[in-house]
């Protein structure tokens, strides 16, 4: 028995405006192109299939034309889907029905009976080779149907054990039933001691607050395949805990990331389980410096024969303040598209600052934040944690941020 563990596929991401439905498209072709080469007998996705709740339509067809390429090539396969926190049960929900009947089983959002994500794989005569836990995203609303919060002092508290809890429950179904084949439980959440480099994705639930530990996987599981942290790593448990990792670069915090997937394989008993790399397909490059610095470096790029566009990131940092900087900077990036035959680069982001001058919004925070992703709260906030010229006394500040609550309750 075979088993490949993926998951943040992430269809539909743009990088800065920018569409990466080509890298999913190579990624597609290597996936198909490994599972029958290495006869791979199960495909689990979990979690984060699309980018959004909404899915464009173009999302949508690829994602199907991911799985009907799948099937037709590799009839045998079984595909197992869990949603993520970047997914909306009803946009994976909505053609359920339809793909169990080319064996494709989606769980999206709590049910009633945990028994529903419990998945047996089975051969022709009803032998079943192993049993797949497909837990979907437990959501602060699933998880209130599991807990009474009222007998935790907050909600980080109850949303650990919701968590806890439930796959409790589902090890509890694994062990009455006393399965004879290996059992796999997936999860997308956020476990203590992953390493994401401060991660690119946006937290799920309450943040890293709300991390599970690994030891709330029971041993009745043989392994568990988790989503949600794009580096591919494994976690401290009872039993094997792993993420598989995003596919491809989602951000340029991850252009450094060695992307892949997981292979399990059961023999007589045994786990054994490895990552495969997959190729680049792009390159992302984050060039800083000066302006002079940045010049020379753009114009000295490789390209790579068969590979997609590079993307480029731009931070040009002076020391002093130049009002025609960026004048300068739009030349140079003018010359840079004319010249696009020789380096195949996209400049898609730029931005530039100067030494000991007050950061815009965006600056305030790690290149893994997406300024999209908050609130004017949060930015305030950040403001003010980085005020440096004057002195801010912690009553001051709280007031501050009273106040400017107060306001925007008012609008």
């Amino acid at each position: 028995m075979k088993i490949l563990h993926t998951a943040d596929w992430h269809i539909g991401k743009r990088l800065h405006n920018y569409s990466l439905s080509d890298d999913f498209e190579r990624f597609s072709t290597w996936l198909q192109n490994y599972i029958l080469a290495e006869k791979i007998d199960v495909l689990l996705l979990a979690g984060d299939v699309f980018d959004t709740g909404y899915p464009s339509l173009s999302s949508q067809q690829q994602y199907f034309n991911c799985i009907a390429t799948l099937k037709k090539k590799a009839p045998h396969l079984h595909i197992i889907i869990t949603d993520g926190n970047h997914d909306s049960t009803t946009a994976l929900n909505a053609p359920k029905e339809l793909l169990k009947y080319f064996d494709v089983q989606i769980r999206s959002g709590l049910t009633s009976s945990p028994e529903d994500e419990i998945v047996e794989i089975k051969e022709d005569d009803g032998t079943i080779n192993c049993v797949i836990c497909a837990v979907p995203f437990l959501r602060d609303r699933d998880i209130r149907k599991l807990v009474d919060q009222s007998d935790y002092d907050d909600r980080i508290n109850a949303v650990k054990e919701g968590i806890k809890q439930h796959y409790q429950e589902l090890a509890e179904l694994v062990k009455t039933r006393a399965y004879k084949a290996p059992v796999v439980a997936m999860g997308h959440l956020y476990t203590h001691g992953v390493s994401s480099d401060q991660s690119s994705e946006r937290e799920i639930q309450m943040g890293h607050q709300a991390a599970v530990e690994g030891d709330i996987f029971s041993k009745e599981f043989d392994y568990v395949a988790l989503g949600h942290i794009h580096s591919a790593q494994q976690i401290k448990g009872q039993v094997p805990i792993f993420y598989s990792g995003s596919p491809f670069p989602l951000s340029f915090s991850e252009r450094n990331y060695e992307h892949g997937v997981r292979q399990l394989e059961f023999t007589d008993g045994e786990l054994t389980s490895k990552k495969i790399a997959i190729p680049k397909f792009r390159r992302l490059i984050k060039i800083k410096g000066t302006l002079d610095d940045v010049r020379t470096k753009l114009f000295n790029i490789d390209t790579e024969e068969g590979m997609l566009n590079n993307l480029i990131e731009l931070e040009i940092i002076e020391e002093k303040y130049n009002p025609t900087l960026h004048i300068d900077i739009e030349e140079l990036m003018n010359e840079h598209e004319k010249n696009f035959s020789t380096h195949q680069s996209i400049i898609i982001k730029h931005r530039f600052s100067f030494n000991k001058e007050i950061k815009s919004a965006s600056e305030m925070y790690d290149e893994s934040v997406d300024i999209n992703d908050l609130t004017p709260f949060d930015v305030f906030k950040q403001r003010l944690d980085q005020e440096d010229k004057i002195q801010i006394e912690e009553g001051l500040k709280q007031q501050l941020l009273d106040a400017f609550l107060t306001i925007n309750e008012q609008d």
